[in-house]
């Protein structure tokens, strides 16, 4: 029996689904509703004529969507990490361009988090808490393993940073740069910068097959001031980045997987002419393709429980407080390669099948029903799965334990 409360939309978002996630999720992020829809709505629009979505951003982060896990006495909601990946799945439904482009933040924020109170923990939740966001710029072309060719140099009576970094994803959307480079001396060292600071110039020159709107492009730094004049020497990442990182790709890609199933089952519905040999005249009642669309939303069914699953493995290894990769995180690392080992063969049928239910017309560009598995195959190959279903095997067969954080920063 339907709630009364509910619309039949609703029941059936919840049957495909899954009932919304424990700890008070479905609160949480009711009021976002609204805005996550007219997002949506905008979506195919901002692919098919390249708009950026510096409005989307802009109106979550003064909607307080960009402060969900920061604390609420500086302004944030407080929410815990598994909520948040429900919440990135959401996000990467009504566009996934929008949630990727905000990865790098949600990471800074746990990075936050993470770390015991401190004036400089205060100063950055105070900022985020306002509506702040933080871009990656880490990543670099053909940078040696052991050293980036960004330099931070000590000159005129400050820090200042100098060179190039690519795949600086959301990073021109932003208020901040969260940075990595080499000293002089080699000693590697993360610092913040300011997107308005006029030695810093971001091109949106991302030409990769998919997640066009993500602005993952280049960075160019000339004599950019460090942000409080603070360094923070070696390799400062919280225990379990990592797998939180990987997640935030799963999570997307579940969102991706659900607007596909969405968009898909929409079409049959509204189709209103099927093939000649067709078990019926309209698309909505041949059995065919009703399965056809049984198999997408199964897929996106599937995917948003994995992904729910193994953020609760990382809650408990966030709740567990591990200063270093202990017991809880090395399970969470695992059931997250686990889950991309079965998420992204999965998804990447799911959007490639949908076609097939659908005539020639499904293929034109204005319908953009191609982004979907676009999308995911550009995602899928950040940090490609076959080396983790290595490492879940060689830890069933020998016991070896997952290896650490490489060193983040080529491509």
């Amino acid at each position: 029996m339907l709630k009364q409360n509910r619309s039949i939309e609703q029941e059936r978002s919840a049957v495909l689904w899954g009932d919304a996630p424990h700890r008070g999720y479905e609160t949480a992020i009711n009021g976002y509703a609204p805005l996550l829809d007219r997002i949506r709505k905008d979506s195919l629009k901002a692919e098919v004529e390249r708009v950026l979505p510096f409005e989307a951003l802009r109106a979550l982060k003064e909607n307080g969507f960009t402060a969900f896990r920061v604390p609420t006495r500086f302004g944030g909601l407080g929410r815990s990490v598994s909520e948040l990946f429900s919440a990135v799945i959401d996000l990467a439904t009504a566009d996934s361009n929008v949630a990727q482009a905000l990865r790098a933040h949600f990471g800074f924020t746990e990075h936050l988090l993470y770390e015991k109170p401190s004036p400089y923990t205060e100063r950055w939740f105070e900022r985020l808490g306002k509506g702040d966001t933080a871009g990656a710029a880490a990543a670099e072309k053909g940078a040696e393993r052991e050293r980036f060719a960004t330099t931070l140099s000590y000159k005129d009576g400050r820090w200042v940073i100098n060179g190039t970094k690519y795949f600086t994803t959301g990073s021109l959307y932003a208020d901040w740069l969260t940075v990595t480079g080499s000293t002089e001396d080699g000693q590697t060292v993360k610092c913040l910068a300011a997107r308005t600071d006029p030695g810093l110039e971001i091109v949106d020159d991302w030409d990769g097959v998919g997640q066009r709107l993500t602005a993952s492009g280049t960075a160019h730094f000339k004599d950019v001031a460090v942000q409080d004049d603070l360094l923070r020497y070696g390799n400062t990442e919280f225990p379990y980045s990592q797998a939180f990182f990987q997640l935030y790709h799963l999570a997307t890609v579940a969102g991706i997987t659900q607007a596909a199933a969405l968009d898909v089952a929409h079409a049959v519905k509204t189709r209103k002419r099927g093939f000649s040999h067709a078990n019926h005249d309209l698309p909505a009642h041949d059995p065919q393709i009703l399965e056809i669309v049984g198999h997408v939303a199964s897929a996106a069914h599937a995917a948003r429980s994995i992904v729910r699953h193994a953020a609760d493995a990382l809650q408990t290894a966030v709740e567990s407080r591990e200063s270093e990769r202990g017991p809880h995180t090395l399970k969470a690392e695992l059931e997250i390669w686990q889950a991309q080992e079965i998420i992204f063969p999965l998804t990447l049928n799911a959007t490639s099948l949908l076609f097939d239910s659908l005539g020639g017309t499904a293929t034109v560009r204005t319908a953009g029903l191609d982004r979907y598995w676009r999308n995911i195959r550009t995602i899928g190959c950040h940090n490609p799965r076959v080396y983790r279903t290595r490492v879940v095997g060689d830890y069933i067969v020998n016991g070896a334990l997952p290896p650490g954080q490489w060193r983040v920063g080529t491509v």
